[in-house]
């Protein structure tokens, strides 16, 4: 009885914020915040100096684990500590090796480099979604009668040929919907 008692306190207490609370109004509060973490302005910086100053912060991350994988790896060889390349580094220097280089790096590398390098691994990442989707459906199209009855149409995969064709044509005219509005 003793915990049952306890169990319905804590169901009361965990519903407190449900009575005084408008759900709707806080579900929007929550989708306007990740709609302002995606445009960056939670940085302060408006426009083009914000993705900038970002996407420094991120290569300097990046090139510090970087820095500091390869020394830490080369710095175990592989079996002989002896003829490891940087084995005299231990891991507190490495960590400061690492974190100079990134500092340098991300110091010194022009604004211009950045927005470029960004924009092509942007547009990789892009490509792959795009076409990643389109690759698929296609090969499925291509295999489908080979997986399900030895090479002969039925009705069955003519349909799901015919979904899939519908599918495809829908991915390809939203892309072309959005690239058109873009001024592409």
């Amino acid at each position: 009885m003793h915990k049952k008692r306890w169990m319905l306190t804590l169901l009361a207490l965990l519903t407190i914020p449900f009575a005084f609370a408008d759900i709707g109004t806080t579900l929007s509060n929550v989708w306007a915040r990740i709609l302002d973490f995606g445009s960056l302005s939670f940085l302060g910086i408006s426009g083009g100096q914000g993705v900038v100053a970002f996407t420094r912060i991120l290569l300097g991350i990046l090139v510090f684990c970087i820095f500091f994988a390869v020394i830490t790896m080369f710095g175990k060889g592989s079996g002989d500590p002896a003829r490891a390349p940087v084995s005299f580094f231990n891991r507190t220097q490495a960590i400061v090796i690492a974190a100079v280089m990134a500092i340098i790096s991300a110091v010194f590398l022009p604004a211009e480099a950045i927005l470029a390098t960004g924009a092509g691994w942007a547009t990789a990442i892009a490509f792959l979604l795009i076409g990643g989707p389109i690759v698929g459906i296609s090969y499925v199209l291509w295999n489908i009668t080979d997986w399900v009855n030895d090479g002969t149409e039925t009705r069955g995969t003519i349909f799901l040929k015919v979904m899939l064709c519908l599918m495809l044509l829908w991915v390809l005219s939203s892309m072309g919907h959005y690239v058109g509005g873009m001024g592409f």
